[in-house]
């Protein structure tokens, strides 16, 4: 299977033309591939201006919840930056789509 990991610039269900493709992997599930994309999501957040300092990390994907609007997607993934002086955490949404694909 084929998984293409997208960052949304805000809420996963808002500006979907806008989500930016940030990672392709392959596996034989969602599961053989969640170590890679909590990877690829931290990756990601470290390389962003204005996050390369600060700690990041990410929850595993689960399937989108049934409150999300938007359809495009398979899994949802949250990334984490922990900011070192701040009052809250910044969460970024991360939206998956599954596609049949060679290994």
């Amino acid at each position: 299977m084929k998984y293409k990991l997208f960052r949304s610039p805000g809420d996963l269900d808002k500006s979907v033309l806008k989500h930016e493709l940030v990672a392709v992997e392959y596996g034989k599930d969602i599961y053989d591939v969640t170590d890679a994309l909590i990877r690829d999501v931290q990756d990601d957040l470290s390389g962003t201006p204005g996050y390369e300092s600060y700690e990041t990390a990410a929850y595993a994907p689960e399937p989108v919840r049934d409150f999300r609007r938007v359809r495009r997607y398979d899994y949802e993934m949250t990334g984490i930056v922990y900011p070192t002086r701040a009052e809250k955490n910044i969460l970024i949404d991360y939206g998956i789509i599954e596609e049949a694909g060679e290994e």
